[in-house]
Protein backbone atom coordinates (compact mmCIF):
# COMPACT_ATOMS: atom_id res chain seq x y z
CA UNK A 1 0.00 0.00 0.00
CA UNK A 2 1.64 3.26 -1.09
CA UNK A 3 -0.98 6.07 -0.16
CA UNK A 4 0.15 8.12 2.90
CA UNK A 5 -0.19 8.93 5.25
CA UNK A 6 -0.22 5.20 6.58
CA UNK A 7 2.27 2.20 5.99
CA UNK A 8 1.21 -1.29 7.04
CA UNK A 9 1.73 -1.16 10.82
CA UNK A 10 3.18 -4.62 10.42
CA UNK A 11 5.61 -2.91 7.47
CA UNK A 12 6.55 -0.15 9.89
CA UNK A 13 7.43 -2.37 12.72
CA UNK A 14 9.59 -4.56 10.91
CA UNK A 15 11.23 -1.61 9.71
CA UNK A 16 11.98 -0.46 12.79
CA UNK A 17 12.84 -3.59 14.87
CA UNK A 18 15.77 -4.08 11.91
CA UNK A 19 17.09 -0.45 12.37
CA UNK A 20 17.36 -1.24 16.12
CA UNK A 21 19.21 -4.30 15.21
CA UNK A 22 21.46 -3.24 13.46
CA UNK A 23 22.67 -0.19 15.31
CA UNK A 24 25.86 -1.44 16.28
CA UNK A 25 26.18 1.48 19.35
CA UNK A 26 23.37 3.24 21.20
CA UNK A 27 24.10 6.85 19.98
CA UNK A 28 24.61 5.80 16.32
CA UNK A 29 22.30 6.80 13.12
CA UNK A 30 19.95 3.83 12.28
CA UNK A 31 21.63 1.71 10.08
CA UNK A 32 20.40 1.54 6.14
CA UNK A 33 17.51 -0.59 6.25
CA UNK A 34 18.42 -4.47 4.42
CA UNK A 35 15.58 -5.21 2.80
CA UNK A 36 15.68 -1.87 0.53
CA UNK A 37 16.02 -2.35 -3.20
CA UNK A 38 19.29 -3.36 -4.71
CA UNK A 39 20.12 0.55 -6.06
CA UNK A 40 19.52 1.69 -2.75
CA UNK A 41 21.57 -1.09 -1.14
CA UNK A 42 24.94 0.18 -3.39
CA UNK A 43 24.44 3.71 -1.88
CA UNK A 44 25.13 4.93 1.90
CA UNK A 45 22.72 7.47 3.29
CA UNK A 46 23.67 11.08 3.34
CA UNK A 47 24.47 12.14 7.11
CA UNK A 48 21.83 13.90 9.20
CA UNK A 49 21.98 17.58 9.56
CA UNK A 50 21.87 17.67 13.28
CA UNK A 51 21.35 20.44 15.21
CA UNK A 52 19.93 21.68 19.05
CA UNK A 53 16.12 20.59 19.42
CA UNK A 54 14.38 23.43 21.77
CA UNK A 55 12.45 21.31 24.42
CA UNK A 56 9.00 22.37 24.82
CA UNK A 57 6.41 21.73 27.43
CA UNK A 58 6.16 19.45 29.10
CA UNK A 59 9.99 17.76 28.01
CA UNK A 60 10.91 21.17 29.51
CA UNK A 61 8.15 21.67 32.50
CA UNK A 62 9.94 25.11 33.11
CA UNK A 63 8.32 26.32 29.64
CA UNK A 64 4.36 27.22 29.59
CA UNK A 65 2.07 24.49 28.67
CA UNK A 66 -0.95 24.68 26.39
CA UNK A 67 -4.14 26.00 27.78
CA UNK A 68 -6.41 23.89 26.14
CA UNK A 69 -6.80 20.68 27.21
CA UNK A 70 -6.69 18.71 23.44
CA UNK A 71 -3.65 20.94 23.19
CA UNK A 72 -1.93 19.77 26.11
CA UNK A 73 -2.68 16.29 25.06
CA UNK A 74 -0.91 16.53 22.04
CA UNK A 75 1.80 18.11 23.53
CA UNK A 76 2.34 15.25 25.83
CA UNK A 77 2.37 12.57 23.07
CA UNK A 78 5.87 14.13 22.26
CA UNK A 79 9.02 12.03 22.91
CA UNK A 80 8.89 8.19 24.08
CA UNK A 81 6.10 6.88 26.11
CA UNK A 82 6.29 7.91 29.96
CA UNK A 83 6.96 4.19 30.96
CA UNK A 84 9.28 3.15 28.68
CA UNK A 85 11.16 6.90 28.63
CA UNK A 86 13.69 5.27 31.10
CA UNK A 87 14.74 2.98 28.90
CA UNK A 88 16.13 4.67 26.32
CA UNK A 89 19.88 6.68 26.38
CA UNK A 90 19.02 10.46 26.22
CA UNK A 91 21.32 11.10 23.23
CA UNK A 92 18.66 8.47 21.32
CA UNK A 93 15.32 10.15 22.95
CA UNK A 94 13.56 12.13 19.56
CA UNK A 95 11.00 14.58 20.60
CA UNK A 96 8.64 13.75 18.12
CA UNK A 97 4.48 12.98 18.37
CA UNK A 98 3.59 9.50 19.16
CA UNK A 99 0.85 8.59 16.43
CA UNK A 100 -1.28 6.18 18.61
CA UNK A 101 -1.88 6.76 22.06
CA UNK A 102 -2.68 2.62 22.52
CA UNK A 103 -4.02 1.15 25.36
CA UNK A 104 -1.25 -0.65 28.07
CA UNK A 105 -3.87 -3.56 28.34
CA UNK A 106 -3.55 -3.87 24.22
CA UNK A 107 -1.55 -6.84 22.16
CA UNK A 108 -0.48 -3.71 20.10
CA UNK A 109 1.09 -1.84 22.91
CA UNK A 110 4.70 -2.62 23.64
CA UNK A 111 5.47 -3.09 19.30
CA UNK A 112 3.75 0.28 18.40
CA UNK A 113 3.31 2.82 21.42
CA UNK A 114 6.56 4.82 20.30
CA UNK A 115 6.20 4.93 16.84
CA UNK A 116 6.02 8.41 15.48
CA UNK A 117 4.91 8.75 11.38
CA UNK A 118 6.57 12.01 9.71
CA UNK A 119 3.69 12.92 8.50
CA UNK A 120 1.88 12.93 12.36
CA UNK A 121 4.38 15.77 13.14
CA UNK A 122 4.05 17.79 10.70
CA UNK A 123 0.49 17.66 10.69
CA UNK A 124 0.84 18.44 14.83
CA UNK A 125 2.96 21.09 13.37
CA UNK A 126 0.02 22.77 11.65
CA UNK A 127 -2.49 22.41 14.34
CA UNK A 128 0.30 23.78 17.41
CA UNK A 129 0.59 26.55 14.52
CA UNK A 130 -3.15 27.02 13.67
CA UNK A 131 -3.81 27.86 17.83
CA UNK A 132 -0.95 29.51 18.36
CA UNK A 133 1.59 26.72 20.13
CA UNK A 134 4.67 28.25 18.92
CA UNK A 135 6.99 26.56 21.46
CA UNK A 136 4.93 23.68 20.48
CA UNK A 137 5.80 23.69 17.08
CA UNK A 138 9.47 24.77 16.97
CA UNK A 139 10.36 21.78 18.96
CA UNK A 140 9.02 19.58 16.42
CA UNK A 141 10.17 21.51 13.27
CA UNK A 142 13.77 21.68 15.50
CA UNK A 143 13.88 18.10 15.98
CA UNK A 144 12.52 17.37 12.04
CA UNK A 145 15.48 19.91 10.55
CA UNK A 146 18.18 17.77 12.97
CA UNK A 147 16.92 14.28 11.28
CA UNK A 148 16.71 16.17 7.84
CA UNK A 149 19.61 14.13 5.97
CA UNK A 150 21.92 16.62 4.30
CA UNK A 151 20.07 15.76 0.40
CA UNK A 152 17.22 16.66 1.74
CA UNK A 153 15.17 13.51 2.40
CA UNK A 154 13.52 12.67 6.35
CA UNK A 155 12.46 8.93 6.49
CA UNK A 156 8.71 8.04 6.59
CA UNK A 157 8.93 7.03 10.33
CA UNK A 158 10.77 6.70 13.48
CA UNK A 159 10.81 4.99 17.10
CA UNK A 160 10.98 8.07 19.42
CA UNK A 161 12.01 5.94 22.39
CA UNK A 162 15.21 4.52 20.14
CA UNK A 163 16.10 7.02 17.56
CA UNK A 164 15.63 4.24 14.72
CA UNK A 165 14.14 5.02 11.41
CA UNK A 166 12.26 3.18 8.77
CA UNK A 167 14.33 2.79 5.72
CA UNK A 168 12.32 4.48 2.93
CA UNK A 169 11.98 8.37 2.16
CA UNK A 170 8.11 9.05 0.61
CA UNK A 171 7.58 12.30 -1.33
CA UNK A 172 4.29 12.60 0.61
CA UNK A 173 5.85 12.44 4.13
CA UNK A 174 8.04 15.25 3.01
CA UNK A 175 5.87 17.45 0.97
CA UNK A 176 3.78 17.23 4.73
CA UNK A 177 7.25 19.01 6.31
CA UNK A 178 7.73 21.18 4.29
CA UNK A 179 4.79 22.64 3.80
CA UNK A 180 4.15 22.54 7.84
CA UNK A 181 7.94 24.57 8.25
CA UNK A 182 6.27 27.15 5.26
CA UNK A 183 3.42 27.45 7.54
CA UNK A 184 5.65 28.31 10.44
CA UNK A 185 7.70 30.82 8.05
CA UNK A 186 4.60 32.85 6.82
CA UNK A 187 2.77 33.20 10.16
CA UNK A 188 5.66 34.28 12.15
CA UNK A 189 7.56 35.82 9.61
CA UNK A 190 10.41 33.85 10.08
CA UNK A 191 13.49 32.11 7.89
CA UNK A 192 14.28 29.68 10.88
CA UNK A 193 13.74 26.63 9.14
CA UNK A 194 14.40 27.76 5.26
CA UNK A 195 17.21 25.23 5.11
CA UNK A 196 14.19 22.28 5.65
CA UNK A 197 12.11 23.93 3.34
CA UNK A 198 14.84 24.43 0.66
CA UNK A 199 16.43 20.60 1.39
CA UNK A 200 13.01 19.30 0.72
CA UNK A 201 12.31 21.20 -2.31
CA UNK A 202 14.92 20.19 -3.67
CA UNK A 203 14.45 16.28 -3.07
CA UNK A 204 11.09 16.50 -4.23
CA UNK A 205 11.58 18.20 -7.50
CA UNK A 206 14.15 15.45 -8.28
CA UNK A 207 11.79 13.17 -8.18
CA UNK A 208 9.61 13.93 -10.88
CA UNK A 209 9.40 11.79 -13.81
CA UNK A 210 8.91 12.33 -17.30
CA UNK A 211 5.41 13.13 -17.25
CA UNK A 212 5.89 16.21 -14.87
CA UNK A 213 4.73 13.99 -11.63
CA UNK A 214 6.71 13.42 -8.08
CA UNK A 215 7.33 9.39 -7.44
CA UNK A 216 6.67 7.94 -4.29
CA UNK A 217 9.78 7.72 -3.01
CA UNK A 218 13.61 7.36 -4.59
CA UNK A 219 12.87 3.63 -4.87
CA UNK A 220 9.56 3.50 -6.16
CA UNK A 221 8.59 4.48 -9.93
CA UNK A 222 4.68 4.77 -8.79
CA UNK A 223 2.81 8.42 -8.00
CA UNK A 224 0.26 9.41 -5.61
CA UNK A 225 -2.24 11.98 -6.15
CA UNK A 226 -1.65 13.11 -2.64
CA UNK A 227 1.63 13.34 -2.45
CA UNK A 228 1.33 15.48 -5.49
CA UNK A 229 -1.57 17.53 -3.97
CA UNK A 230 0.61 18.32 -1.10
CA UNK A 231 3.70 18.89 -3.57
CA UNK A 232 1.43 21.55 -5.07
CA UNK A 233 0.53 23.23 -2.10
CA UNK A 234 3.84 23.35 -0.35
CA UNK A 235 5.69 24.63 -3.48
CA UNK A 236 2.50 27.05 -3.89
CA UNK A 237 2.86 28.68 -0.32
CA UNK A 238 6.43 29.23 -0.22
CA UNK A 239 6.82 30.48 -3.67
CA UNK A 240 4.13 33.02 -2.73
CA UNK A 241 6.23 34.03 0.89
CA UNK A 242 9.63 34.37 -1.26
CA UNK A 243 7.51 37.03 -3.83
CA UNK A 244 8.25 37.52 -7.01
CA UNK A 245 12.15 37.81 -6.40
CA UNK A 246 13.01 35.76 -3.43
CA UNK A 247 15.42 33.28 -3.52
CA UNK A 248 15.96 29.67 -1.10
CA UNK A 249 19.05 28.94 0.24
CA UNK A 250 19.52 26.07 -2.61
CA UNK A 251 19.34 28.32 -5.44
CA UNK A 252 15.65 28.34 -6.24
CA UNK A 253 13.96 30.94 -7.02
CA UNK A 254 9.89 32.00 -6.41
CA UNK A 255 9.70 31.73 -10.48
CA UNK A 256 11.50 28.22 -10.57
CA UNK A 257 8.83 26.97 -7.34
CA UNK A 258 5.93 28.69 -9.77
CA UNK A 259 6.80 27.02 -12.86
CA UNK A 260 7.59 23.69 -10.99
CA UNK A 261 4.50 23.54 -9.42
CA UNK A 262 2.00 24.94 -12.30
CA UNK A 263 3.56 22.09 -14.17
CA UNK A 264 2.66 19.23 -11.67
CA UNK A 265 -0.71 20.63 -10.94
CA UNK A 266 -0.99 20.54 -14.56
CA UNK A 267 -0.30 16.81 -15.19
CA UNK A 268 -2.56 15.85 -11.59
CA UNK A 269 -5.37 17.42 -12.82
CA UNK A 270 -5.40 15.79 -16.89
CA UNK A 271 -3.96 12.38 -15.48
CA UNK A 272 -5.37 11.76 -11.97
CA UNK A 273 -9.26 13.97 -12.16
CA UNK A 274 -11.99 11.82 -13.53
CA UNK A 275 -15.63 12.16 -14.22
CA UNK A 276 -18.38 10.66 -12.74
CA UNK A 277 -21.87 11.86 -14.12
CA UNK A 278 -21.58 15.02 -13.69
CA UNK A 279 -19.36 14.92 -10.20
CA UNK A 280 -15.74 14.24 -10.28
CA UNK A 281 -13.23 12.22 -7.89
CA UNK A 282 -9.42 11.95 -7.85
CA UNK A 283 -7.60 8.33 -8.32
CA UNK A 284 -5.33 7.45 -5.90
CA UNK A 285 -2.22 7.33 -8.40
CA UNK A 286 -1.56 6.76 -11.97
CA UNK A 287 -2.22 2.69 -12.89
CA UNK A 288 -4.40 2.73 -9.05
CA UNK A 289 -8.07 2.55 -9.34
CA UNK A 290 -8.57 3.28 -5.11
CA UNK A 291 -10.70 6.20 -4.59
CA UNK A 292 -9.60 7.07 -0.95
CA UNK A 293 -11.66 10.11 1.24
CA UNK A 294 -8.02 12.13 1.82
CA UNK A 295 -7.42 12.67 -1.66
CA UNK A 296 -10.65 13.83 -2.40
CA UNK A 297 -11.06 16.39 0.50
CA UNK A 298 -7.54 17.38 -0.19
CA UNK A 299 -8.20 17.53 -4.03
CA UNK A 300 -11.50 19.78 -3.50
CA UNK A 301 -9.80 22.37 -0.99
CA UNK A 302 -6.91 22.50 -3.74
CA UNK A 303 -9.17 23.01 -6.80
CA UNK A 304 -10.80 25.72 -4.29
CA UNK A 305 -8.09 27.63 -4.26
CA UNK A 306 -7.76 27.57 -8.01
CA UNK A 307 -11.50 28.72 -8.27
CA UNK A 308 -11.99 25.78 -10.26
CA UNK A 309 -15.84 25.02 -10.60
CA UNK A 310 -15.11 21.40 -10.31
CA UNK A 311 -14.03 21.72 -6.45
CA UNK A 312 -17.90 21.30 -5.39
CA UNK A 313 -18.52 18.40 -7.53
CA UNK A 314 -15.36 16.55 -5.95
CA UNK A 315 -16.33 17.08 -2.41
CA UNK A 316 -20.34 16.35 -3.43
CA UNK A 317 -18.78 13.10 -4.56
CA UNK A 318 -16.80 12.36 -1.62
CA UNK A 319 -20.20 13.42 0.27
CA UNK A 320 -22.15 11.58 -1.59
CA UNK A 321 -19.98 8.45 -1.94
CA UNK A 322 -18.13 7.92 1.57
CA UNK A 323 -20.73 8.71 4.37
CA UNK A 324 -21.94 6.24 7.04
CA UNK A 325 -24.82 6.91 9.27
CA UNK A 326 -24.36 6.96 13.13
CA UNK A 327 -23.98 3.32 14.24
CA UNK A 328 -22.72 2.18 17.61
CA UNK A 329 -19.27 0.72 18.12
CA UNK A 330 -16.46 0.45 20.47
CA UNK A 331 -15.63 4.11 20.47
CA UNK A 332 -18.77 5.25 21.03
CA UNK A 333 -21.72 5.94 18.48
CA UNK A 334 -19.96 7.71 15.95
CA UNK A 335 -20.48 8.54 12.22
CA UNK A 336 -18.61 9.98 9.24
CA UNK A 337 -16.87 8.91 6.44
CA UNK A 338 -14.88 5.27 5.03
CA UNK A 339 -11.69 5.89 4.12
CA UNK A 340 -12.17 4.95 0.51
CA UNK A 341 -14.95 4.09 -1.60
CA UNK A 342 -15.60 0.79 -4.16
CA UNK A 343 -15.51 -2.66 -3.66
CA UNK A 344 -14.28 -4.34 -0.90
CA UNK A 345 -13.18 -1.37 0.45
CA UNK A 346 -13.41 -1.57 4.19
CA UNK A 347 -16.35 -0.63 6.32
CA UNK A 348 -14.95 1.64 9.08
CA UNK A 349 -15.33 5.13 10.22
CA UNK A 350 -11.99 6.71 9.67
CA UNK A 351 -11.97 9.97 12.10
CA UNK A 352 -9.11 11.18 9.87
CA UNK A 353 -10.78 11.16 6.56
CA UNK A 354 -14.13 12.60 8.63
CA UNK A 355 -12.20 15.38 9.31
CA UNK A 356 -10.58 16.23 6.23
CA UNK A 357 -14.25 15.69 4.81
CA UNK A 358 -15.83 18.09 7.07
CA UNK A 359 -12.69 20.97 6.21
CA UNK A 360 -13.54 20.69 2.70
CA UNK A 361 -17.30 21.18 2.64
CA UNK A 362 -16.71 24.36 4.96
CA UNK A 363 -14.35 25.55 1.82
CA UNK A 364 -16.49 24.57 -1.04
CA UNK A 365 -19.83 25.27 0.02
CA UNK A 366 -21.46 22.32 0.42
CA UNK A 367 -23.81 20.62 2.96
CA UNK A 368 -21.93 19.97 6.05
CA UNK A 369 -25.31 19.03 8.43
CA UNK A 370 -23.75 15.10 7.93
CA UNK A 371 -20.18 16.08 8.84
CA UNK A 372 -21.09 18.14 11.21
CA UNK A 373 -22.57 16.03 13.27
CA UNK A 374 -20.62 13.61 12.67
CA UNK A 375 -17.49 15.88 14.65
CA UNK A 376 -19.23 16.39 16.87
CA UNK A 377 -19.93 12.93 17.69
CA UNK A 378 -16.39 12.79 17.50
CA UNK A 379 -15.57 15.03 20.17
CA UNK A 380 -17.43 12.88 22.29
CA UNK A 381 -14.78 10.26 22.31
CA UNK A 382 -12.51 12.54 24.30
CA UNK A 383 -12.33 11.42 27.81
CA UNK A 384 -10.25 12.80 30.21
CA UNK A 385 -6.43 12.91 29.44
CA UNK A 386 -7.21 10.75 26.57
CA UNK A 387 -7.26 12.04 22.14
CA UNK A 388 -9.75 11.40 19.82
CA UNK A 389 -10.57 7.99 18.47
CA UNK A 390 -8.89 7.29 15.22
CA UNK A 391 -11.50 4.74 14.46
CA UNK A 392 -14.81 3.21 14.88
CA UNK A 393 -13.91 -0.12 15.01
CA UNK A 394 -10.76 -2.12 14.64
CA UNK A 395 -9.96 -2.77 11.18
CA UNK A 396 -6.69 -4.78 9.66
CA UNK A 397 -6.69 -5.49 5.80
CA UNK A 398 -3.26 -5.35 3.93
CA UNK A 399 -5.14 -4.27 0.83
CA UNK A 400 -6.62 -1.44 2.32
CA UNK A 401 -4.86 -0.48 5.83
CA UNK A 402 -4.62 -0.81 9.52
CA UNK A 403 -7.41 1.37 11.34
CA UNK A 404 -7.97 1.13 15.10
CA UNK A 405 -10.11 2.87 17.91
CA UNK A 406 -6.91 3.89 19.69
CA UNK A 407 -6.32 7.42 20.10
CA UNK A 408 -4.55 8.97 17.50
CA UNK A 409 -2.35 12.14 16.97
CA UNK A 410 -3.69 12.90 13.75
CA UNK A 411 -7.53 12.65 14.94
CA UNK A 412 -6.41 15.10 17.69
CA UNK A 413 -4.43 17.29 15.04
CA UNK A 414 -7.09 17.68 12.67
CA UNK A 415 -9.65 18.67 15.14
CA UNK A 416 -7.39 20.98 16.02
CA UNK A 417 -7.04 22.46 12.54
CA UNK A 418 -10.84 22.16 11.92
CA UNK A 419 -11.55 24.45 14.56
CA UNK A 420 -8.86 27.23 13.93
CA UNK A 421 -10.09 30.77 12.87
CA UNK A 422 -7.27 31.11 10.41
CA UNK A 423 -6.59 28.16 8.04
CA UNK A 424 -2.79 27.22 6.41
CA UNK A 425 -3.30 24.50 4.35
CA UNK A 426 -4.65 25.42 0.44
CA UNK A 427 -5.18 28.90 1.74
CA UNK A 428 -2.90 30.70 -0.70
Amino acid sequence: MHRLPRFPLAVVAAALVAAIAGSSAAASPPAPDRAITTLAKKKRKAPRRGGHVRAAWPANPDRPAPKRALVRWLARQAGPERRTRSLAAASDKLLLIRSFDIPSSDAAHDRLANYSFTYDNALATFAFISVGAKTQAEQLLDQLKALQRTDGSIEYAFDVSTGASAPQVRAGALAWVGYAASAYRNTYDSTRYDALIAGIARYLLNLRNSSNLIKGGPDVSWVSTQHNLLAIGFLRDIAADLGSKGTLGSGLSSSDLTTAQTAIANAVLSQLLAQDGSLYYFRQGVGDGKVPADVQALGAMYLDLRNDSRASKVAEYLRQRFYVAPRAGTAGTLAGYKPFYGTGSPDVIWSEGTLEASLAFDRTGVDETASDDAVRRLLLTIKGVEGPAGADRDVDNADWGEYHTWATSAAGSWLLIRAAPRQLLFAR
